[in-house]
């Protein structure tokens, strides 16, 4: 990483707290702990960010670089985009879902009130360095909670690395669970292939983003699985990457109740979340989801856009009313 770090320049370092034992790791640097809940994703986070970088003298010519997961990332990157106008940042990536998702494509959001990401702005890094090895510090859900956006991804794009990628992690899975372990060294059981995965996910986003950086058109098919999860998220204390999973699948079930994709599509994708780990039914009522679905950022109008699967490697852009939403999505589960 040190080579990508701009020479004669003052680098401060935004870590997760939760990554002490690999503080020393950045010791050349001046690092700025902070604490990482979706709670503490906020404008006061970005001041105390800001606060940190004015104390200590940066200026216009120091570059930021975040340490940690998705919610770290998105902390720096908004408070690199801010400060002084702007300062240049990096990215360190440390959990599955920031590698494949999260640190990639310069959207920097913070939570406002109770609704995720409702402010922020759209700044790429400089780089993005990913080392799989960081992949072990996490716990086993918190590595299942990224492979929810690398099915994602491969369900847009890619139908045969799909089979592939859901092959592995249910081995993965069935050896974590033969093992009996929490431990999150064992998250990296085949590694050569895992790194495979990671970058064949990652060049996939970065390639949509690079044709649509401010999400004028096919960026929006990433938001895939995402509009039921951002209003999963509201009501109910679960990780991201699960609440993606169940999006995934009420997705499908809404596509299939449109006549946009076959039966039994929402049952496939639910077996095959189930494999790898992953939970596949809200734990909310429909009723509650759809009222949160009506302030999402995504409504126009009356109508609220919603990205859907025909099958595993195809899916539409639809804007679908809000009543017929209501009738269509009234028996999802």
């Amino acid at each position: 990483m040190d080579a990508l770090i701009p020479q004669g320049r003052r680098v401060f370092v935004v870590i997760d707290s939760n990554l002490k034992p690999f503080f020393g790791l950045f010791e050349r640097y001046e690092l700025i702990p902070i604490q990482t809940s979706e709670k503490v994703k906020t404008f006061a986070t970005v001041e105390y960010i800001i606060e940190q970088l004015l104390e200590r003298g940066a200026d216009r010519s120091s570059f930021l670089v975040g340490v940690g997961g998705g919610i770290t990332t998105d902390l720096c990157g908004f408070a690199a985009s801010v400060y002084k106008r702007g300062i240049r940042f990096g990215f360190v990536p440390t959990t599955l879902l920031a590698q494949v998702d999260a640190s990639i494509g310069g959207k920097n959001g913070v939570n406002f009130h109770a609704y995720k990401n409702m402010v922020g702005t759209i700044t790429q890094p400089e780089w993005i360095y990913i080392c799989t090895d960081a992949l072990r510090t996490l716990s086993p859900r918190e590595f299942r909670a990224g492979i929810a956006e690398v099915l994602k991804t491969f369900i847009l794009f890619d139908a045969e690395y799909y089979r592939k990628a859901v092959d592995y992690f249910a081995r993965m899975e069935a050896h974590l669970r033969k093992a009996g372990t929490c431990c999150g060294g064992e998250c990296v059981y085949g590694q050569e292939e895992l790194t495979e995965i990671i970058r064949k996910t990652a060049l996939y986003k970065c390639a949509v983003v690079e044709r649509d950086a401010f999400e004028k058109g096919e960026r929006r098919l990433l938001n895939l699985g995402h509009t039921f999860a951002h209003a999963i998220e509201k009501n109910c204390p679960i990780m991201h990457g699960e609440a993606v999973a169940i999006g995934l699948v009420l997705a499908a079930g809404v596509s299939e109740r449109l006549g946009l994709a076959p039966a039994g599509l929402a049952v496939g994708l639910a077996e095959d979340l189930k494999k790898v780990g992953l939970p596949t039914q809200s734990p909310i009522a429909i009723g509650v989801l759809l009222e949160a679905l009506e302030k999402d950022k995504k409504v126009e109008g009356d109508a609220i856009h919603f990205i859907l699967p025909r099958a595993v490697g195809e899916v539409v852009d639809r804007a679908i009313p809000l009543k017929q939403l209501e009738e269509v999505a009234r028996d999802l589960r």
